[in-house]
């Protein structure tokens, strides 16, 4: 009876599970055409000269699995990218410093009694990890503290991004080597001018308060800003808050500079894995992460303190060894317009970044980077063919258009590259 019970159950969510996907499919179809009917001339049979026509201002390029052209149009033709170097960065830091890498952040006791902590550049570092920290710093029975010590010496005091503006939105955030929560802060202010945190698990601190009185009511995620006192100002007060909650008091006597040779470690704070951290970098596209990434990259490779000028040096080494020397690279995160590179130059790197194709955003049957700025848009990384397959493909586009033109192009080129005519290279 209970068997019967359960079969029964078990066909009807196999037919509730089945008619899902069916309606999902359903969905997703009517996604892409309408995404097709933005472009103009579109026909489901693309001509390559509708195709072309379509692509006016850009380029784009699409290989088999094998590595064997499909289709091209321009592609040697050199184009501000964008995001999508983002992926060359990415597979950089995953070659070099290797999947299983985790950032570092070290905690001392000096013989005064200050909380010393010396940074790595690690860009996860949020409030959930200080939580965890602060409770770990809990359990070491520390004696009563003095104050805090902040040592970034593994990266200079300056970083310059190049495309880095000087507002305080967050892709504007400054990069360095001890930092918290992307170098932001996450608020809500309301009618009446209070100002909380927007973010359960981040306490509001004095800093916090200072920056939102200029902001009108509403939610708002606010860059800390180029000066290095009011980032360390911050964490601080994040430390000491985080700290208290634990019954731990630390005065807000705050100091930078190395770690004395007589501080004792009490331990070493790691980060998730690199590919995980790559995940949210490309899912989010996060300037500051692929920064830092490039930044630590450069001091890994050729000694500290880590400088962009490092960094730069190690990606096109990296690119240097995938047959790649003509590159023009400016930054690791797309920012700025001196980046450079060929669709063809970057099918070779989305072809390179095969094995962490996973890690890219999923938009069926995409699993690609988009890139955008003013008058630039760009696409990249693999199409999903109906027999699994994975087809990398690059589209980059240097003149102005709606947002949405790369997807129903990428769908358009995918269209033309599934026709048995597609297999010649136009």
């Amino acid at each position: 009876m209970i068997k019967s019970i359960l079969n029964s159950i078990n066909h009807r969510i196999s037919v509730h599970q089945i008619w899902l996907k069916c309606v999902d499919n359903f969905i997703a179809n009517v996604h892409l055409l309408c995404l097709l009917l933005l472009l103009p001339g579109f026909v489901l049979a693309d001509s390559d000269k509708a195709l072309k026509s379509a692509l006016k201002g850009g380029t784009a390029i699409v290989a088999n699995a094998e590595g064997t052209l499909l289709w091209q149009h321009k592609a040697t033709h050199r184009m501000v990218p964008a995001s999508i170097i983002k992926i060359a960065t990415a597979d950089a830091a995953l070659s070099y410093l290797g999947p299983t890498f985790q950032f570092k952040t070290a905690f001392y006791l000096t013989p005064s009694h200050q909380l010393a902590i010396k940074g790595y550049g690690d860009p996860s570092l949020t409030s959930e990890a200080l939580a965890e920290i602060a409770q770990r710093l809990h359990q070491l029975s520390l004696p009563k503290l003095s104050g805090l010590l902040l040592d970034t010496s593994y990266f200079t005091k300056t970083v310059a991004i190049h495309g880095q503006g000087q507002s305080n939105n967050p892709y504007d955030a400054a990069n360095g080597a001890l930092v918290v929560n992307f170098n932001t802060l996450y608020i809500r202010k309301q009618r009446n001018g209070r100002i909380r945190s927007a973010e359960p698990q981040t306490p509001l601190t004095a800093t916090a308060k200072s920056l939102a009185k200029l902001y009108p009511p509403g939610k708002h995620r606010i860059n800390l800003g180029r000066k290095r006192a009011i980032r360390h100002q911050y964490f601080a007060e994040l430390m000491q808050a985080f700290l208290k909650k634990h019954g731990i008091s630390l005065p807000m006597q705050l100091s930078t500079g190395p770690i004395p040779k007589d501080a004792t470690l009490l331990f070493t704070h790691v980060s998730k894995p690199l590919p995980e951290i790559v995940a949210g970098l490309l899912q989010y596209s996060n300037n500051f992460t692929a920064n830092q990434l490039l930044l630590v990259l450069g001091a890994e490779q050729f000694g500290t303190p880590a400088t962009l000028s490092k960094g730069r040096q190690a990606l096109v080494a990296f690119l240097h060894q995938l047959g790649l020397t003509d590159i023009e690279i400016e930054e690791g995160s797309g920012l700025s317009r001196k980046n450079r590179v060929t669709s063809l130059e970057m099918l070779r790197i989305v072809q390179h970044f095969a094995p962490y194709k996973h890690l890219l955003k999923p938009r069926p049957p995409f699993l690609a980077k988009t890139g955008t700025l003013t008058g630039v848009s760009t696409y990249a990384g693999f199409m999903q063919t109906p027999t699994e397959a994975y087809y990398p493909f690059v589209i980059m586009i240097n003149r102005e258009v709606p947002f949405h033109y790369r997807f129903g192009l990428a769908t358009r080129l995918y269209h033309r590259v599934m026709q048995p005519s597609a297999h010649k290279v136009p």
